[in-house]
Formats: structure tokens, sequence, C-alpha cells
């Protein structure tokens, strides 16, 4: 039953840590974001977002340490959204699980 609850707990998560960003001033820098994976701790005390950009002006590594320095903000702004007493710190982390399965499409193309 606990892990059916943190299932919920990062779907919400996702949904609302991607809604978030989009109508807030983080989307100027961000360009469009997509938040791919929530990760929570069992005891809710801690977050790992994975997500993946298309025309952003930064550089991935610069955008996971932009989305990391404004993660309270998010956090806060998500405090009054999600029904949870306390929301989990987040933890930003580019994916690039997306970008390995470009490569390896491109690979086989050209086989």
């Amino acid at each position: 039953m606990e892990k059916d609850r943190i299932v919920r707990v990062n779907d919400n998560l996702k949904k609302e840590i991607a809604s978030f960003i989009q109508n807030s001033d983080l989307k100027n820098s961000c360009g469009f974001i997509s938040i791919n994976h929530v990760d929570t701790a069992r005891d809710l005390s801690s977050a790992r977002v994975f997500f993946s950009t298309i025309n952003s002006e930064l550089t991935n590594k610069d955008l996971q340490k932009y989305l990391n320095d404004n993660a309270w903000m998010i956090r806060k702004g998500l405090s009054g959204i999600l029904p949870l007493k306390r929301v989990p710190e987040l933890k930003f982390f580019y994916d690039e699980h997306i970008d390995n399965v470009r490569k390896i499409d491109d690979l086989i193309e050209k086989l």
C-alpha cells in the first residue's frame, strides 16, 4: 500500500512540477522542458527529478544547475498545490536516456 502512495506522489509531482515551470518566470530560461521521471524517497523527504529540454538557451549542465538553484521556488509553489504536509526537497538531473536512444537509433539506421 505504501508503494502505491509513492507512485501516486511521483505522478502528481511530475505533473505539477512541469505545470509550475511552464507557468512561471523559469520557462524563459528553460525553453520547453519535459519532466520525464520523478523518484521520491520512501519517507517523502527528497525527490530526484529527471528532465529533458528542447530549445533551451542554457546547456544541459547549466540548466540542471539553474533548476537546482531555483528548486526552493518550485518547492514553495508546489506547497500550496499538493495535498502533502511537506513537499519533498527537489534535486534535478538531466535525463540522458533520450539522447542515448537517439544515438542508438542513428547507429541502427547507418547499418
